[in-house]
């Protein structure tokens, strides 16, 4: 292939945004693409903390509460002040949501008549 085969007039802008989609995927780090993941195993540890000492060492029940809340609380502004990671999953969606944003801004082309003429043909 010649070097123009990345030019813009070549590809369309699916292509273009899946591939931006696949070097981010590359260039993240791995915790970032598993971070709802791990957000959510980490609340799960936060109410089992909570509930082990009600049940191995008589505490009050309100430390499930509270300890849970704690982590509920933690974890949420953890999630909400960190950055989301790129899935592979986005690479399509993204794709097609950049196709209709282009076929949106596209000027609209002048119609063309394609009904009998009186030319001979």
């Amino acid at each position: 292939m010649g070097k123009h085969y990345k030019n813009p007039v070549f590809t369309t802008v699916s292509e273009q945004v899946a591939e931006a989609v696949a070097v981010e995927l590359q260039e993240q780090p791995w915790w970032l693409r598993y971070k709802g993941t791990i957000m959510l195993v980490l609340q799960a540890v936060a109410w089992i903390a909570g509930a082990l000492p009600v049940y191995l060492a008589d505490a009050p029940e309100w430390t499930v509460l509270l300890i849970g809340g704690i982590g509920f609380f933690v974890t949420t502004l953890t999630n909400r002040l960190t950055v989301d990671g790129v899935t592979p999953s986005m690479a399509p969606r993204l794709a097609d949501q950049a196709e209709r944003r282009e076929a949106a801004e596209a000027p609209n082309t002048l119609p063309v008549y394609t009904g009998p003429t009186t030319a001979g043909e």
